[in-house]
């Protein structure tokens, strides 16, 4: 067996089935194998770091290894951004990529490729020899399960047509059991936890698996649930749920938490997101933290208890050493958090040149079936409130490409989320100048028929930007830029696609967005009269509680 044959023998035999990739004359000799010997699907994006997004956005929504593909020199580096993201991420993810041959300097491609890759954060794992290249797959695959991040394996395109040594065995994800905390631990958090009148419980990702004992400690306690952002969906269904703890909380979540007298923080890393800069702890709380890495605590916020060890063990012990307390869950409460639909706690303030962002996320809400996958994107009326106000079902429902602080990374991401779940419709919120930077990838969706709705925050503009210069008394000119009619395009690419303007249009999209049969594209034109509540109280300075709070300027 040559080696790139073993390369994708490797990987079918450790279940890969669907690879997303560019074709170079680097990588094709592996992906050819792999599609018509092993039975993989490929994917073909448009760009090479639109394939790493959307092996990333599989990874997440399905919960698996994500794969992509390119090859050598400037395909490695078109890519860099997106590893970035996935990095940060931490995203399980093999990137397979083509190198150069040693010493080849004649290759007006070749580049120095674990330097490119090193200032991502990912991982370089090296395709040795011919005799070990099935052991580097397997090695790499390894690395990308125990490390939590993308592994570049790097491929030098003279061993590709050599005799492959020995196959390998393949890498079980057998994790080890965390241990479980403390006795006094747990003890010295139930006396805190019996002190307590107001308790939130706040979730990150390291809590996934503890749900239901989380659950069952913030019935007995009388302790509202919360999450971070990132593990957006924890508690749906949850009567007590008040959603993200954070800047992107709704507006009870907020009130609620800032009110709060203890909060347990359950692999949550606490950082100044989940804190809001510190003003979700208003009501200077008692704060108890449970993680599995020691390194976690203190890092973002000084705590009271440290708890280390798993957190479902924890979340266990302490429901059966803390005393049954109403707390927080009151009918009044209970009331409040049902009652309250995004959208309620202001007026709309769309005009004549286009619509609210606000009335947008709102009639989403709406109107998208609820069993989805909601991606959002950087920039003003993409990422603040479609996370505050779009509900998941679960934490794999929300993808969240904006680790990098980049703008661009939206639609491709969204694709890989459809294709990993494509009983659930994919809502990619995006915004204009968002969109232009892959604008190509709206031909792989139409391609794949990934179940797709694509809803472009269209305001003719970098809005950040200008509501930033407007705040600063600068002329916002520099940040108006003229868009093309975006559904026009996308009807070119063979997607369905609408332009909406006012409130009533965006009622008439439920027939259109509630079961998509392939990529729909919803161009939203905005007003630039309304700043989102997110903007307004962070770069602004405003607080909603204040009198004067407005999101619509005056």
């Amino acid at each position: 067996m040559l080696v790139a044959r073993a390369v994708a023998s490797v990987l079918a035999g450790h279940g890969v089935s669907c690879v997303f990739g560019v074709l170079g004359d680097g990588n094709l000799p592996i992906v050819d194998p792999l599609v018509h010997e092993y039975g993989a699907r490929y994917v073909a994006a448009a760009r090479e770091d639109g394939a790493v997004l959307m092996a990333d956005g599989y990874a997440r929504a399905g919960g698996r290894l994500g794969i992509a593909t390119v090859t050598h020199g400037p395909a490695l580096t078109n890519a860099v951004t997106a590893l970035t993201e996935a990095a940060r991420a931490r995203t399980p993810m093999l990137l397979v990529a083509a190198d150069t041959a040693p010493g080849d300097l004649r290759n007006p491609q070749a580049i120095d490729q674990e330097d490119v890759v090193r200032p991502t954060g990912a991982g370089v794992q090296w395709l040795h020899s011919a005799e070990s290249a099935a052991r580097d797959v397997v090695t790499a695959i390894g690395r990308a399960f125990t490390e939590r991040r993308p592994i570049v394996l790097n491929v030098p395109t003279s061993l590709l047509g050599l005799e492959a040594g020995e196959p390998a065995g393949t890498f079980r994800e057998d994790r080890t059991p965390m241990p479980g905390p403390r006795d006094d631990q747990v003890a010295s958090a139930a006396e805190m936890l019996a002190a307590a009148e107001r308790p939130v419980i706040v979730a990150g990702r390291g809590a996934v698996g503890a749900r239901d004992a989380l659950v069952a400690l913030a019935e007995r306690a009388g302790a509202l649930l919360a999450t971070t952002l990132k593990a957006k969906g924890l508690f749906a269904g949850e009567p007590y749920d008040v959603g993200v703890c954070g800047g992107f909380a709704s507006t009870p979540g907020r009130e609620l938490i800032r009110r709060s007298d203890l909060l347990l923080a359950v692999g949550a890393g606490l950082n100044t997101f989940t804190t809001d800069g510190g003003r979700m702890l208003a009501g200077d709380p008692v704060i108890v933290h449970n993680d599995v890495r020691p390194e976690a605590f203190g890092r973002w916020t000084p705590v009271d208890l440290r708890v280390l060890g798993d957190a479902g063990a924890f979340a266990a012990m302490l429901a059966e050493a803390a005393a049954p307390k109403t707390g927080w869950r009151t009918g009044e409460v209970a009331r409040r958090l049902s009652e309250y639909e995004y959208g309620d706690d202001y007026p709309d303030g769309s005009d004549e040149t286009g619509l609210d962002p606000h009335t947008v996320v709102a009639a989403l809400e709406r109107l998208v079936p609820r069993e989805r996958t909601v991606i959002v994107e950087g920039g003003h009326a993409a990422l603040s409130e479609p996370s505050r106000g779009l509900s998941v079902p679960d934490p794999s429902g929300f993808v969240f490409p904006v680790n990098f602080g980049s703008i661009g990374l939206g639609l491709a991401t969204a694709i890989g989320a459809a294709t990993a779940r494509p009983e659930r419709v994919a809502l990619a919120v995006t915004g204009d100048g968002a969109l232009m930077m892959n604008l190509a990838e709206l031909d792989t969706a139409v391609r794949v028929g990934a179940r797709l709705v694509v809803v472009v925050m269209n305001d003719g503009a970098f809005g950040y930007e200008y509501h930033n210069m407007l705040h600063r008394g600068m002329d916002t000119g520099l940040s108006l830029i003229p868009r093309p009619d975006f559904a026009a395009v996308a009807r070119a690419f063979g997607a369905t696609a609408v332009t909406v303007r006012t409130p009533d249009e965006l009622d008439e999209l439920k027939g259109l967005v509630a079961d998509p049969a392939g990529p729909v594209l919803v161009d939203v034109r905005l007003t630039r009269a309304v700043r989102t509540r997110w903007f307004a109280e962070h770069e602004n300075g405003l607080d909603p509680a204040e009198p004067d709070y407005r999101p619509r300027y005056r």
